[in-house]
């Protein structure tokens, strides 16, 4: 009878024994899976990073991951840069901030619109040399003041590009569907905007110095018997000059001037910037 019980309890230790690779591996995978997760996101795939420069201010950042979609905390690291001067900088970690729902990333500092944030990505690809850091001066981004306005929403940018002429740049913006591009010959900056899908092309050029009032033209350098007379608040095109309202007197520019034919005086297609 003693005996016969040894094998049993044997069999019944190897069999436990048997079990507790199991019950271990039962009891570790979620911390495992979350472990792994962490690891993912710590090592999401981005590109290239880009310097903006806002003021004193700046920040190197990636604004995309590879597959071309916005990168969440580039979107966020931007707003904080394009916010208006009325709004502090936000003291809570990034990372705190990107928790946040809603239209604004903290107090007075509107979330940059992500599409627009895609096409700044899609400028930077376009001209950027291996190798080097691309470099965004950031010239004006969210004006809550701005009535009317696409920088009132956080759906425009006022930027320049370094080593890129604005002349070059303003050209390439003009090819990205749903976008506005404004060209200020006598400043030192581009307009850039997102608008609604099915817009098409959208693009002005304002020669008014800062202070001025606008001053729209159909080309630039202006033809010799076109450099006089131009007036201060028409736009002219192709089809002859167009009448516009006055901009508020805080903004850089009035109603744009499309070029796009879905675009008429009194429509929609005309807003202030």
């Amino acid at each position: 009878m003693h005996r016969s019980c040894r094998p049993m309890a044997l069999s019944f230790a190897a069999f436990a024994l048997s079990l507790a690779p199991a019950v271990a591996s039962a009891a570790v995978p979620s911390g495992k899976a979350f472990h792994s997760t962490r690891i993912a996101k710590a090592h999401m795939c981005t590109k290239a990073p880009v310097e903006i420069v806002a003021g004193a201010e700046s920040a190197t950042f990636s604004l995309a991951k590879c597959d071309g979609r916005v990168a969440p905390l580039g979107v966020d690291q931007l707003s904080i840069l394009a916010r208006p001067s009325s709004a502090a900088k936000p003291k809570g970690p990034l990372t705190a901030l990107a928790k946040t729902r809603g239209g604004d990333v903290a107090p007075g500092i509107r979330r940059i619109d992500s599409r627009l944030v895609e096409r700044l990505e899609t400028v930077v690809d376009h001209f950027r040399k291996e190798a080097q850091v691309a470099h965004v001066a950031l010239v004006s981004g969210y004006r809550p003041r701005s009535a009317g306005s696409y920088h009132s929403t956080g759906r425009a940018l006022d930027f320049r590009l370094e080593g890129v002429t604005n002349e070059a740049l303003v050209a390439f913006c003009k090819t990205l569907q749903d976008t506005g591009c404004g060209y200020y010959p006598n400043s030192l900056f581009v307009h850039m905007d997102v608008r609604d899908p099915g817009t098409g092309h959208v693009s002005w050029i304002d020669m008014s110095r800062s202070g001025e009032p606008p001053k729209y033209v159909s080309a630039w350098p202006l033809p010799a018997d076109a450099q006089e007379g131009t007036t201060k608040d028409a736009t002219a095109t192709k089809d002859g000059a167009t009448k516009l309202p006055a901009l508020p007197a805080e903004d850089h520019s009035s109603v744009a001037a499309p070029e796009s034919s879905k675009a008429r005086p009194g429509s929609m297609g005309l807003r202030f910037f």
